[in-house]
């Protein structure tokens, strides 16, 4: 989901890109032409990470902190290789509103209804720049449960405060003022409401038509978010892109309920919404469409990816599919059932990775560690521990899911920090290093080869191999019909032992790529 702050002022970087000391350290990058598994990475770290290892990928998404440098230079190293920048606005970071004066006084025009919040109440007294007790009109909704609780970050007009304490028979607020944006006077009445927050030190951000338009000065007159913010965001070096990534820009937001907030309250009305957020999800689905449109507009000739796990796809250029092929869960084994709702169907990986525009850019995106950053932002990376030793199967269920389709794949420790907490290679990116691209082209579309239990097992063949994927929780015994070779490797020697072979047995939530010949 969300990784970046939106900044509307170009950061300005000036680190040289790594040298290329050893030129024979990777394995040869270039691919035969279109030939798979197609690669791709996000957010690389562009300051630390050879040109070497981030030149084999197929395309790579940047974000707006990153050397350019690096990505001038990769142009050069590669240039095949695809450049994409992100262009996301569904969430502000607490960082914008104090890492650069320019951002700062930008920032201070966003008003209390631009950003997403919960149900909340009216001041019950006016309140000075230093006063710490708030009252309020109201502390419970209709159902005796609270619209305040403790460590809520709450806004009033153009400052947010940080509730410490609730006094429930009192109707009172102790805050911490000024957290963030700046403290202010506020009069008797206004609204006063805990915003949301989904990635750590972030706001969600109202990109619904149920946004209230204000007028804060900046001579557009009456604006909602998407609108004032599409007329601030600057993308630097726009000659280096080749294409754009719009980040959580999904078909529909109460999803945010319950984990991530109590409520939503779309239009800031403080009335408690009755429709099960119906209307509200339509009008955010309306106003992310209209969202897209104008970006078609103003960036024609660019293509679009989101991380919308397949909305909006006839629009775009593919989706991101990030903790793929599961549900994002780390804490059980992802079900038959989990595999099919990403995979199969209309916004599934298989029908996605080959409509909308082209050409197609999508990303199928399976995480080592699925879990979220800590609320602080912090997170701790196990692939700088001594003695790491990847998922492999885990690598291989995602990667063989990916294969079934069009589509790019990309294996990553985290949704924290992505591609930038370590590059990992793996033999069946390469063939064991003997070169990118060497299946070739599919020759047929992805289709069941067998029944079992809950589930089915899902096999493609391509002009150099096969590929064959067990999505079910059993395990199950294969006939390949004819010969077939398996990867000769050094990181799973068990499995990528070279060997050849006309049966297979692979266990439950892994996959196999299989040659043709022996190479």
């Amino acid at each position: 989901m969300i990784r970046i702050t939106v900044l509307f002022v170009l950061l300005l970087t000036s680190s040289c890109s790594p040298n290329n000391d050893n030129p024979d350290t990777y394995p040869d990058f270039s691919a035969i032409k279109d030939g798979y598994p197609h690669l791709a990475m996000w957010w690389p770290d562009t300051y630390e990470q050879p040109i070497d290892e981030l030149k084999r990928y197929d395309w790579i998404g940047f974000g707006r902190w990153d050397n350019f440098n690096t990505i001038e230079n990769l142009k050069l190293a590669n240039p095949d290789q695809k450049h994409f920048i992100d262009y996301s606005i569904t969430e502000t970071s607490w960082e914008d509103w104090g890492s650069q004066s320019e951002t700062m006084e930008i920032m201070k025009k966003i008003p209390s209804e631009w950003f997403l919040t919960q149900l909340g109440s009216d001041l019950a007294q006016p309140l000075d720049e230093s006063q710490t007790i708030v009252y309020i009109s109201d502390n419970m909704n209709s159902k005796g449960q609270p619209l305040f609780e403790i460590n809520d970050v709450i806004t009033c007009e153009y400052e947010s405060m940080k509730i410490i304490s609730v006094d429930t028979q009192n109707k009172t607020l102790t805050v911490e003022r000024g957290f963030v944006r700046k403290a202010a006077t506020h009069p008797v009445g206004v609204r006063i409401a805990p915003q949301i927050t989904f990635w750590p030190k972030t706001w969600v951000m109202n990109l619904s038509t149920m946004c209230t338009k204000v007028d804060v000065g900046d001579g557009n007159g009456l604006q909602n978010w998407i609108e004032f913010a599409v007329r601030h965001f600057e993308v630097p070096h726009e000659e280096l892109w080749d294409g754009y990534i719009v980040d959580r820009i999904e078909d529909e937001e109460s999803w945010l309920i319950p984990r991530w907030c109590r409520s939503i309250d779309p239009d800031c009305s403080n009335k408690e919404v009755t429709d099960s957020y119906a209307a509200f999800d339509a009008a955010w689905n309306q106003g992310c469409a209209g969202f897209l449109e104008y970006l078609h507009t103003e960036l024609s000739g660019k293509a679009l990816i989101s991380n919308t796990s397949g909305a909006y796809y006839q629009s775009l250029n593919g989706a991101i599919y990030e903790s793929y092929p599961g549900n994002w869960v780390n804490d059980r084994p992802d079900s038959y059932e989990d595999w099919t709702e990403r995979t199969i169907g209309e916004k599934g990986y298989l029908h996605v990775s080959k409509s909308g525009y082209t050409p197609h850019y999508t990303l199928a995106e399976t995480y080592e560690d699925e879990e979220m950053p800590d609320e602080d932002g912090s997170y701790d990376n196990p692939y700088d521990k001594p003695g790491f030793v990847p998922d492999y199967q885990k690598m291989r269920y995602g990667l063989t899911t990916a294969l079934l389709g069009d589509g790019y794949f990309s294996y990553e420790i985290s949704t924290t920090g992505h591609g930038g907490l370590g590059l990992m290679w793996f033999d069946e990116y390469d063939n064991a290093g003997k070169g990118r691209g060497y299946l070739g082209q599919p020759v047929e579309e992805a289709h069941i080869i067998m029944d079992v239990g809950n589930g089915s097992v899902w096999r493609r063949e391509y002009e150099n191999g096969t590929v064959i994927c067990n999505p079910t929780d059993v395990m199950v015994e294969i006939n390949l019909g004819t010969t077939y070779w398996l990867i000769e490797g050094n990181q799973v020697p068990d499995i990528n032992m070279g060997k050849s072979l006309e049966n297979i047995t692979i266990g439950p939530r892994d996959g196999r790529i299989l040659l043709k010949e022996a190479k």
